[in-house]
C-alpha cells in the first residue's frame, strides 16, 4: 500500500526560516542591551519575540503590557536583554530598566530640565570632590565649589549635573550652578589639540588628575587612557610621573581641561576593520574562557567572542590554543567583534575523524565454510 505524503500545516517562525537561510548569523547579546523585535506569538504567558537571535526571546506578558499598553502578534516592541541564555538556551527579555539605568536616566533628564540635585560628599582631593548619588559616584570640580572641600566630606550638598555621559562613567556636577554665580573667563597658554608634558598629581576611580605647567589642573578620564582595556590605574602610572597627554577640550569659563592620552595615537580598532573583514578567516590564540562563551586575541587590544552558541557541543578550549575562526561582526563604535569557528576548521575536524575511522575487521573462515563456499563459486561459473 503506497503511503499518502503528509503535508504540514504548521507555520514555521520567522527566526526558523531566517537560520536556513546560509547568509544569515545571529549575532550574540549582551545583558542590558536594548533590543528591538517583534512579536511573533504567545506561549503560555508569555510573549515569544523574534529579535535576530538563534531562537526566540521570552518576556511575560503582563510585564511587556504594564509598559506598552495594546501589544500584539506581529506588533514591533523595544525591550531590554535581562538574561542572555537561560538553562534551555532561551533568551529571557524585560521592558524593566536596572537600578543603575534608571539613576542615569534621571541623571540625563536633570541636565536637560537644569534640575537641582542633592548629592552627599565622600572623598576630597586636588581637583575636587567625590560625591555619591544614589550609588553612583560623581565629580565636583574645585572650581564649581562653593564650600571647602575638606569641610564638605560626609554633607549633603545641592548641586547641578553639567556632564552626564554613562558609557563613560563621566558625572560631573556644578555647586556654583545651583546660587547662579558668574565664572570669570581664563585665559590659558594652550589650545584644543595640543600635546603638553603633564604631571601626574592624583590617581582617582575615574581618571587621572593633573598638572599642566602654566594652565592649572586637568583631568584624563579612564575612558582616555588607552585603547585598550586598563586594567589598574594604579599599577599603570605613579603619582608624580611626568607623561605627555593631547588636550582634547577646555571650558575657559572654569578653567576645565580635558586630556587625552590615547589621541596621541591611531585608534587600532579603524585600522584593524580593514584586515578584518567579515567572512574572512584568521587562526588566532584563545585569550579566556567565560561563561557564555570564548574569547579569542586577534591582536594586541582587540579580543573577539566565539559565542557558546557557536561552538559544537563537546568542544572544549583551553587559554593560548590556536584555533581557527571567522569573523562574522565587527563593530568599531561599540569596541565589540563577533566570531564562529571556520568553515575550513569544521572540515578539518570532519576529515581528521574519517581518517582515523577503523577499518573493518576481517572475518576468518573455517575450512568447511572455505569448502562450501569453493563450491558455490564453481557451480556459478559453470552457469555463466
Amino acid at each position: 500500500m503506497k503511503k499518502k505524503s503528509v503535508e504540514t500545516t504548521e507555520p514555521i517562525s520567522k527566526m526558523a526560516a531566517l537560520l536556513e537561510k546560509r547568509e544569515f548569523t545571529p549575532r550574540p547579546f549582551f545583558k542590558g542591551e536594548r533590543v528591538e523585535g517583534i512579536i511573533v506569538s504567545r506561549a503560555g504567558d508569555s510573549y515569544l519575540i523574534d529579535i535576530g537571535a538563534k531562537s526566540e526571546g521570552l518576556i511575560p506578558i503582563k510585564e511587556l503590557e504594564e509598559e506598552q499598553k495594546g501589544v500584539k502578534v506581529g506588533d514591533k516592541v523595544s525591550v531590554n536583554v535581562g538574561q542572555t541564555e537561560n538553562d534551555s538556551g532561551t533568551i529571557i527579555l524585560t521592558v524593566k530598566a536596572g537600578t543603575k539605568d534608571k539613576v542615569w536616566l534621571l541623571l540625563h533628564k536633570a541636565l536637560d530640565n537644569q534640575d537641582t540635585l542633592d548629592v552627599k560628599a565622600i572623598e576630597a582631593n586636588k581637583g575636587g570632590l567625590i560625591v555619591d548619588f544614589q550609588d553612583t559616584r560623581g565629580f565636583i570640580p574645585s572650581s564649581h565649589l562653593l564650600t571647602n572641600a575638606k569641610d564638605a566630606i560626609g554633607k549633603k550638598l545641592s548641586v547641578k549635573t553639567i556632564e552626564v555621559n554613562k558609557s563613560l562613567n563621566k558625572l560631573v556636577f556644578s555647586e556654583k550652578e545651583v546660587s547662579g554665580e558668574a565664572f570669570p573667563k581664563i585665559d590659558l597658554p594652550f589650545k584644543v589639540g595640543d600635546k603638553l608634558d603633564v604631571t601626574i598629581n592624583k590617581i582617582l576611580p575615574f581618571g587621572l588628575l593633573v598638572s599642566i605647567k602654566g594652565g592649572g589642573e586637568g583631568l584624563i578620564h579612564i575612558s582616555e587612557i588607552s585603547w585598550t582595556r586598563v586594567e589598574s590605574l594604579e599599577n599603570a602610572f605613579k603619582p608624580s610621573e611626568k607623561i605627555k597627554a593631547k588636550v582634547i577640550s577646555i571650558d575657559s569659563s572654569n578653567g576645565r581641561v580635558n586630556l587625552s592620552i590615547k589621541q596621541l595615537e591611531k585608534d587600532p580598532w579603524q585600522e584593524a576593520a580593514k584586515k578584518y573583514e567579515v567572512g574572512k578567516e584568521f587562526e588566532r590564540p584563545v585569550s579566556r574562557i567565560a561563561g557564555y562563551g570564548v574569547f579569542v586575541s586577534l591582536e594586541d587590544g582587540i579580543e573577539g567572542l566565539l559565542h557558546s552558541s557557536k561552538i559544537p557541543y563537546g568542544r572544549v578550549f583551553k587559554p593560548g590554543e590556536n584555533i581557527k575562526i571567522s569573523i562574522d561582526l565587527f563593530d568599531t563604535s561599540q569596541r565589540r567583534v563577533a566570531l564562529r569557528l571556520a568553515t575550513s576548521s569544521k572540515s578539518e575536524d570532519n576529515s581528521s575523524k574519517e581518517r582515523t575511522r577503523p577499518k573493518e575487521a576481517k572475518v576468518k573462515k573455517t575450512p568447511e565454510a572455505k569448502k562450501e563456499s569453493d563450491t558455490k563459486a564453481k557451480k556459478n561459473k559453470i552457469k555463466a
